[in-house]
């Protein structure tokens, strides 16, 4: 009768990645064990050897600390943009007063410039050489840089500021650091556009969010259309 040999499992051989990963896949082993929270010590570079409940507790404040930091940094952002959506709700009822072109682009070019930024309204066929813009250097700053969005925000070189923006030379020395938002004044076949510049070259990035400028555009578009039927009728 053939003898059967009993196998008997090798033990597990105790290592530090095993302890981690028994760790791992028992997280509530020291819920089962709290004695041992007090007993474990840990070597940190701060504060020499401490016991892992204070390591614990020393993380945690360090947790606070940041969701407070982000707390701060949302609240201050918040402000921030309830302070524009009013600044910027105030231009738009200006604007819905103005009677003409003139006075519309009056109100815009002096909130530009109470924020420390100067307006370029550009209109294809304007009677004014400062508000006059050719159709194809429109359409050309479209298909390179607008593409279909409401928007562009960042630098551009000198050759296309001066197609788009020059009217009486431009001072390249103010704007050659600096950082341009441009908005077109339709989607589909824009009349002109509306450009924001800043000396700041970080101003205007392209992650910035544009809904306020947007709705500023929207509404002067708006009363361009409305005063270039009226003219004709």
């Amino acid at each position: 009768m053939n003898k059967v040999t009993s196998i008997e499992p090798q033990p597990t051989q105790i290592t530090e990645d095993v302890v981690a990963q028994f760790l791992m896949d028992h997280p509530d082993f020291f819920q089962q064990y709290p004695e041992l929270l007090g007993r474990i010590k840990v070597d940190t570079p701060e504060r020499g050897v401490v016991s892992l409940v204070e390591v614990q507790v020393s993380k945690l404040r360090d947790r606070i600390g940041d969701l407070e930091e982000e707390i701060t940094q949302l609240m201050s952002l918040a402000a921030k943009n309830d302070r524009l959506f009013h600044d910027f709700a105030n231009v738009q009822k200006q604007l819905l007063m103005c009677e003409d072109f003139s006075q519309a682009a009056k109100v815009i070019e002096q909130k530009a410039l109470s924020l420390n930024l100067t307006a370029h309204i550009k209109i294809i066929g304007h009677s004014h050489p400062k508000y006059h813009i050719e159709k194809m250097a429109l359409d050309n700053f479209s298909k390179k840089f607008l593409n279909g969005h409401s928007a562009y925000l960042g630098r551009l070189r000198q050759a296309e500021r001066d197609k788009l923006l020059a009217y009486g030379g431009l001072n390249h020395s103010s704007t050659e650091l600096g950082s341009f938002a441009v908005l077109p004044l339709g989607q589909s076949t824009p009349m002109g556009i509306i450009a924001f510049a800043s000396h700041d070259g970080g101003h205007f990035e392209p992650n910035m969010d544009t809904l306020f400028l947007e709705q500023l555009v929207s509404v002067f578009h708006y009363l361009l259309t409305q005063w270039s039927k009226s003219s004709h009728e």
